[in-house]
């Protein structure tokens, strides 16, 4: 019995996702819930695992094909039959449905549909202009690409095959372009994190206001507890107080912790803020639920365990869902302050400068002082400046007015108390 992989819908508003790497190779033989491929979309990077007990039929789509969900990717030729039964949708955990049949169905006689068309002499411009070159006849050339069309790399394959066949020399003006430029292939992350941020920028009224805030009592702290801490596994660093700081905030404004909508402004009563992560093809962003409802101690936990988990792609797709507001700190590459993106459908986020020691006046006097700057990016559509200042100015008063109890001072193991006075 033939088994559909198909791919899987991560997310209610997820309508597409990448393959990234196959695990197995037609032929491989696969044990039921196990990885079979790797997927990427807007919402996090996964595993996809085999709903049976098989032999891999057949691969439906190469790496770094982007497709719609519930497309089918690939055939298990079932080997127990109980296996089976689990459906065309078993891999992802649901029971097999007339309505899901359909709509796989549906997908599969829009993807033949597609492959014919695109096999009647629908060539790129590239491979157009490839064939020219080399004067090749394309209906030599076997396609590999989704619905067999032909694509730069079959044309290569077949030049490599034949060795009478090579192309005209390069004009002397081509040979300098090719020397002084690079083509660097763009990935799957980076695509989405790109497609996503324009449309950001095309639907959202941009507008940033920055902050200065003096960060030497928070600091101060963070020197006094974090051997502390780090005897418990935490790394204590400046996020934390500063997630707390705007989880305080976001209760105090809650028209930043809303979504723009044609109906209106929906605000969220809860608050999940996101903490952006960088990886090396691309950023994610995990979301810290009811952060407000945590103290320092929890936050600092929550914040490293997700970071840490994000970046060895262990990340579950509840923890990348529901987020309401979001922090990006760039400060980390040592950037003092930028102009981030919102992203969508949030209405702000926050970015977070580097804390570095500056001389600045105090009451009239000059004095060295660890400070940062703190960037809003708001939907202007949603809030005016004022606003956003008011949140702003709530963050700056909280981490300046940091206070350390004098039990704190001298702390010789854990802190009992994780954080300033409101």
């Amino acid at each position: 019995m033939s088994i559909d992989v198909i791919m899987p819908q991560m997310g209610e508003s997820v309508v597409e996702g990448t393959i990234l790497k196959w695990l197995v190779h037609e032929g491989d033989r696969v044990e039921k819930e196990q990885p079979i491929v790797e997927i990427s979309t807007d919402k996090i990077d996964t595993e996809v695992p085999s709903p049976v007990n098989g032999i891999i039929k057949k691969i439906l789509y190469p790496e770094g094909q982007t497709l719609r969900v519930l497309t089918v990717i690939a055939q298990i030729e079932a080997v127990e039959s109980k296996e089976a039964v689990r459906g065309i949708v078993g891999a992802y955990g649901r029971t097999p449905t007339l309505e899901n049949a359909r709509k796989v169905e549906t997908m599969k006689a829009v993807t033949e549909a597609e492959k014919i068309e695109e096999v009647e002499k629908r060539y790129s411009p590239l491979v157009r202009r490839l064939a020219k070159e080399y004067n090749i006849n394309l209906e030599e050339v076997k396609g590999t690409g989704e619905g067999g069309r032909v694509t730069k790399k079959d044309i290569m394959d077949y030049v490599a095959s034949k060795p009478g066949i090579s192309a005209p020399p390069p004009a002397e003006e081509e040979k300098k372009v090719l020397e002084r430029e690079t083509l660097i292939p763009v990935s799957p992350k980076r695509k989405i994190t790109a497609d996503r941020m324009v449309l950001s920028k095309r639907t959202a009224a941009h507008v940033t206001t920055v902050f200065e805030v003096d960060m030497t009592k928070v600091v101060r702290y963070r020197e006094l507890n974090k051997d502390a801490m780090k005897r418990e596994g935490i790394h204590l660093t400046y996020l934390p107080f500063i997630t707390l700081a705007a989880a305080r905030a976001l209760k105090e404004h809650p028209l930043l912790n809303a979504s723009w909508t044609d109906k209106g402004i929906v605000q969220k009563n809860y608050i999940n803020i996101g903490i952006a992560v960088s990886l090396e093809d691309g950023l994610i962003v995990p979301v810290i639920k009811d952060a407000d409802k945590k103290d320092l101690l929890q936050l600092s936990k929550d914040i490293q365990d997700i970071a840490t988990r994000a970046r060895n792609k262990k990340l579950n797709l509840e923890d990348v869902q529901g987020g309401t507001f979001t922090i990006t700190n760039y400060g980390l590459n040592g950037s003092l302050f930028g102009t981030p993106v919102i992203l969508l459908p949030q209405v702000a986020i926050l970015g977070v400068g580097a804390v570095v020691k500056r001389p600045v006046v105090i009451d009239d006097a000059i004095a060295i002082r660890s400070m940062m700057y703190l960037s809003l990016s708001f939907d202007h559509r949603v809030m005016d400046g004022a606003n956003a200042d008011e949140f702003l100015r709530k963050i700056q008063e909280t981490l300046e007015r940091w206070e350390v109890s004098a039990y704190e001072r001298k702390v010789s193991s854990t802190p009992t108390r994780y954080g300033g006075v409101w």
